[in-house]
């Protein structure tokens, strides 16, 4: 079972939720909720630290951002990696 969630919402935006808590993941005392798909991966990350601080292994697969675009001046997941 992967620790974290990825759902992406009616509204186009993302959530990230915590699957041992069935919460929403939080970072820095803010809730994963309502993120755009650029935000993603880092709030991901941080969310990870923030339960196993120095431990990647848990890091579930961003599949639920594969393919998705709002718009077509929106940029592609491996450019806001590169960023």
């Amino acid at each position: 079972m992967e620790r974290f969630e990825i759902l992406e919402e009616p509204t186009g935006t993302f959530s990230i939720f915590d699957t041992f808590t069935e919460l929403p993941a939080t970072v820095e005392g803010g809730a994963c909720i309502g993120l755009y798909r650029h935000e993603v991966p880092l709030a991901l990350l941080a969310a990870i630290e923030t339960v196993q601080p120095g431990n990647f292994s848990l890091l579930p697969s961003l599949a639920a951002l594969n393919g998705w675009r709002a718009n077509e001046d929106d940029r592609s997941l491996s450019d806001d990696l590169l960023a």
